[in-house]
């Protein structure tokens, strides 16, 4: 299932800092209070908490140019380097610094104990194979410039989810990268 910015749902964020763009949500019918999965994209204007998500882990990368680094409760401070997921429990709910103005980011949310994500990104020029995960998925998101993934064009910007393959190639070309999460259930493993 192929889908752009056009699909994704706005919705505000749970502490009513601003404004997010759900990408997926499941499962359907699903609420922020109640996801199994989410993956969501939200630009970070101002320096803020982020929301608390008790059981649930969250894999954020930055997508925006401008710095970010996040400020958790016991002192540790994080700069997200462009592009590079970093992993946390969202019950930590960090603080977010803005040295030099708004950025971007992109969000794999998975409740503990039902699911898990494995998040990569894919730099161009690249052509990778990966494997559905059994009961999973694939998620690629083109977060700069465009990627190919089975054949199929992703757009900048856009999403693929892939649960009907047994494996998909992703490529991506000079310049280009694609934000790929794994998802699969924890009984899995």
């Amino acid at each position: 299932m192929l889908l752009t910015s056009e699909d994704y749902r706005k919705t505000p964020w749970k502490n009513g800092g601003g404004i997010t763009e759900d990408v997926l949500l499941l499962p359907q019918g699903s609420s922020h209070e109640d996801f199994d999965i989410r993956i969501s994209r939200a630009p970070i204007v101002d320096e803020s908490r982020f929301s608390v998500f008790p059981g649930i882990d969250r894999t954020i990368t930055r997508l925006g140019e401008n710095p970010l680094t996040l400020c958790f409760s016991d002192g540790q401070e994080t700069e997200l380097p462009y592009l590079w997921p970093l992993s946390f429990d969202s019950a930590l709910a960090p603080s977010s610094r803005l040295p030099a103005g708004a950025s971007r980011v992109m969000n794999v949310m998975t409740r503990r104990g039902r699911w898990q994500a494995h998040v990569c990104v894919l730099r161009g020029p690249a052509r990778e194979k990966r494997d559905v995960p059994p009961g999973g998925m694939i998620v690629a998101h083109a977060a700069k410039s465009g990627c190919r993934v089975s054949g199929i064009q992703v757009g900048e910007g856009q999403t693929l989810i892939v649960d009907d393959m047994l494996d998909v190639l992703i490529a991506t070309d000079a310049g280009s990268a694609c934000l790929v999460a794994a998802i699969s259930p924890e009984s899995a493993r």
